[in-house]
């Protein structure tokens, strides 16, 4: 099979360009994508569970012959995709079991797909089977490295030669960043267009921006978050990550519930250009956002290039934005957001309170399932440990502390009022009304994350360039208010088209 595209560097767009020409098909890139799933997915590990070949060719052949005889359904016509394994496939879609990267619901049965599923099934996209994730969102146990599963193994990054160092921490330079790694690391890496992710607190943009791509984690509520293995209901989002600006508005055109917010007539793509006329941004100081040495082991060569080249990049933005750029901008911290001058931890508390209920209910609603609890998961742990608690990964403590946590009600409200206010009236809200701007922009490794996630508000990201000592990419964060990722989607299309291309990893050292 003579292939007509770059695996590497292929778009949604580009796809639809070939199907459009006569010069490939559906079965064509289904037949690509899974030749390059089984040379490198081995050393990988993107990928968690593939669905039969044989379906995946029928139902691209299926949608080859509906683009003939009926037109295309739109741009994801024909395309394939793959979905972070906390969110419900059917087995009909040829995976059987959704695991969350535990053997715990092996054998497990959903009754239906989560809605995100059935909306990117209906516009014609061809689930390729399941990413491979931190395990339960890494929510499972402090200290785990990010893209770690019991079921699927380490992650590892396609630009990071030798990958995950033994000594480095647990979210450290070589590692892929998580917990939706797999989602981020197939689509750089060539083994799918376009993938799904989840995130509760930068589940998606930090494992993205580890592999140089263009996310956006939507508005809480306008992605239905049902049949997905929940966290906590406040926070938790499903969203794209991609090669383009234009991907992840084709992706939020058939993801978003139109119910929820507004979406222009012509769709999320309309909000794109080239330009940046109009837009006013406002970004951090880079330093103090950076992730502490707890997360990232420091290396003082990196931690200089990103901020210089964070610098360098605002640079360009003040020549194109003129008195529409504000820098070092004044914003609410992470920590101030999360804990009280009393030292409660409200978010955490917050995110401890959902857990065990949320899951309870999810494992309940399981057509089959070997457990109904999140009692019944710690159990299976201590009695497969050999698996699910081994010496190099040990740690189940967020499972068990959920397990035994409780919020009184009225506590429970007295801390969601707190985190919203901070991270809205005196945070996110409050920085964009004070300078009149439409996004805050600092760097991606951060804890900016924290304030979309404590505020339900969206968060994009964009790629800014590659680490010299490594060549893992890094990249910045963009923030809006709710319901704004329009502002979000015009900064990253004038971003793309004015800052280099995304790198792309060298797979010869696989």
């Amino acid at each position: 099979m003579a292939i007509r595209f770059d695996g590497l560097t292929a778009t949604i767009s580009d796809l639809q360009e070939c199907f459009a020409n006569g010069t490939l098909t559906s079965v064509e890139v289904v037949q690509y994508y899974t030749k390059q799933i089984a040379v490198h997915n081995s050393y990988l590990h993107a990928v968690i569970a593939l669905a039969p070949e044989a379906q995946l060719l029928e139902t691209a052949k299926q949608l080859d012959e509906e683009r003939k005889s009926c037109g295309s359904r739109g741009p994801l016509h024909g395309v394939p995709i793959l979905v972070k394994d906390n969110i419900a496939t059917h087995p009909d879609l040829g995976v059987t079991s959704t695991t969350a990267g535990c053997y715990a619901l092996v054998g497990s049965r959903v009754a239906s797909s989560a809605p995100v599923v059935d909306r990117l099934v209906k516009a014609g996209a061809i689930i390729l089977g399941k990413a491979n994730l931190s395990e339960f969102a890494w929510f499972k146990g402090n200290g785990i490295p990010s893209g770690w599963s019991a079921l699927g193994g380490q992650t590892q990054s396609p630009y990071v030669k030798g990958g995950v160092q033994p000594d480095d921490t647990f979210s450290g330079h070589s590692n892929p960043g998580g917990s939706s790694s797999g989602s981020a690391v197939s689509v750089a890496a060539g083994l799918v267009t376009v993938s799904i992710g989840t995130e509760t607190d930068g589940s998606i943009v930090f494992p993205g921006t580890r592999a140089g791509l263009f996310c956006l984690k939507p508005t809480i509520g306008i992605v239905s978050q049902d049949g997905v293995i929940p966290i906590s209901k406040l926070s938790d989002s499903v969203g794209p990550l991609a090669k383009s600006t234009r991907d992840v508005a084709i992706m939020l055109d058939a993801m978003v519930d139109p119910s929820t917010t507004t979406i222009p007539e012509k769709g999320y793509s309309s909000y794109l250009s080239t330009r940046w006329k109009g837009l006013k941004v406002g970004a951090v100081d880079v330093e103090p956002w950076l992730l502490s040495s707890f997360l990232v082991k420091p290396v003082e060569s990196a931690t200089r290039q990103e901020i210089d080249d964070i610098k360098n990049a605002y640079e360009i933005l003040k020549e194109k934005l003129g008195e529409s750029f504000h820098e070092n901008i004044d914003l609410v911290s992470a920590k101030d957001v999360g804990e009280d001058a009393e030292g409660v931890d409200h978010f955490g508390d917050l995110t401890y309170a959902d857990f065990r209920p949320l899951m309870n209910e999810y494992l309940e609603s399981l057509e089959e399932s070997p457990v109904r609890s999140l009692k019944d998961i710690i159990k299976f742990n201590e009695d497969h440990a050999d698996k699910e608690l081994p010496p190099d990964h040990p740690q189940q403590d967020r499972l068990t502390r959920a397990q035994d946590f409780y919020l009184e009600p009225e506590n429970y409200q007295k801390s969601l009022q707190y985190i919203r206010r901070m991270s809205r009236d005196e945070g996110i809200d409050k920085t964009l009304a004070q300078y009149d701007i439409d996004v805050i922009i600092g760097p991606a490794d951060s804890f900016l994350s924290t304030l979309a996630s404590a505020a339900g508000y969206p968060l994009a990201l964009v790629p800014l360039g590659q680490m010299k000592f490594n060549g893992r990419p890094f990249g910045l964060v963009a923030l809006a208010t709710a319901h704004g990722e329009g502002s979000l989607l015009r900064f990253m299309s004038a971003w793309e088209h004015t800052f280099p291309k995304r790198p792309v990893p060298n797979l010869s050292h696989l």
